[in-house]
């Protein structure tokens, strides 16, 4: 089976992801760009990639504050690898587009990488609504990372959705840390400091909660929030990858109350760690790997803090929530997310080629 993938950067979160798939399919990855303007914190650790890729040319824009490539070569590459099946990481790029002709021309199958949630959904244009709908009609399946984008998958009318759950190397992450004998609480936030990520709410929240709350991260609303915090809060700025398993190591409970979120991917770190974990509904990772009654609406700093308190003195439900996050992320897998890909892109290449007869 060989499969090809447009996607737009080398997000690091992705690498355990390709790296599992060429060791089961041939795949090449093509990148629309080397990095995202928005984006420009991200580590590449390129000693770690073992898989095919090539990256596009293309111009690079901003419209009405949407990034966009314009790439060249698309076409090209894609008739030079010949794959079997075309996957395309969403459909606000010209370069997914580009896909979308190949596959009906070349009689393979297009597959869409869903990962937003009913929850998480921007609100579109009508011609933007329209033109995703219409790329969604072409595709022969989607690979969703759980039930909620799956949900948003099926709304959009998508009648083939494989669930190939976004995952991280576990092993990185656990450092088997002792929490037994702590007293007090910390809690720890890691990821942007951007209004989208809910640090206001959670400030708002942490004003009811005992213990301390440890904020990792940069972002837009870095400096706001600083001034706004009480000294129970420590912000630690930007922290570089090898450094995170060092604060989970140190934390009791991780918070993630983002008012939007299409997965959360520090959920699968922080859960690989052991800690239990306190999410807004609004994550998409929150319907896999938190307990219901630590899943709280987004936006609401009176159900965070309920949640907290709930975690922040017991530490028996601390531990005992720690267990089954750590219980749930083990199946999330790099490995689980390649099979369901190529089981995916194995059915829609059979249905493509029974449909099209002999060539």
């Amino acid at each position: 089976m060989r499969i090809a993938l447009l996607t737009e950067i080398p997000a690091p979160f992705r690498i355990p992801l390709f790296n599992a798939l060429s060791a089961r399919a041939e795949f090449r990855t093509l990148f629309l760009a080397h990095s995202d303007p928005r984006r420009r914190h991200y580590e590449l650790h390129e000693h770690e990639w073992r898989f095919d890729h090539r990256f596009l040319r293309g111009l690079s824009v901003r419209v009405r504050g949407r990034w966009v490539v314009v790439n060249r070569g698309v076409l090209r590459e894609l008739r030079a690898f010949r794959p079997d099946a075309v996957g395309v990481g969403g459909w606000n790029q010209p370069a997914f587009w580009q896909a979308l002709v190949y596959c009906k021309v070349a009689r393979v199958p297009l597959l869409v990488w869903i990962e937003s949630t009913e929850r998480d959904a921007r609100p579109e244009s009508p011609p933007l609504e329209l033109a995703k709908r219409t790329l969604i009609r072409g595709a022969a399946g989607a690979f969703v990372p759980g039930r909620a984008s799956a949900e948003y998958a099926r709304l959009l009318g998508v009648s083939d959705v494989e669930i190939a759950p976004n995952a991280v190397d576990a092993a990185f992450f656990d450092t088997g840390a002792d929490r037994t004998g702590r007293d007090t609480c910390t809690f720890l936030y890691v990821g942007r400091l951007d209004p989208e990520k809910g640090l206001d709410v959670l400030l708002d929240a942490f004003e009811h909660v005992p213990g301390e709350l440890v904020v990792a991260g940069s972002g837009s609303e870095e400096t706001a929030l600083r001034s706004r915090a009480p000294a129970r809060v420590r912000f630690l700025g930007a922290v570089p990858r090898d450094a995170t398993p060092a604060l989970y190591a140190d934390a009791d409970v991780f918070v993630l109350p983002s008012r939007s979120e299409q997965w959360g991917m520090v959920l699968n770190e922080a859960a690989a760690a052991g800690l239990p974990l306190v999410a807004t509904d609004a994550a998409g990772a929150a319907y896999e790997l938190v307990d219901d009654e630590l899943r709280v609406p987004a936006g609401d700093a009176a159900a965070l803090a309920a949640a907290m308190r709930r975690l922040a003195s017991d530490r028996a439900a601390r531990a005992a929530a720690g267990r089954r996050a750590r219980e749930r992320v083990a199946a999330l897998t790099p490995d689980a997310w390649a099979a369901a890909v190529v089981d995916l892109a194995s059915r829609a290449a059979g249905r493509t080629r029974r449909s099209a007869g002999p060539r």
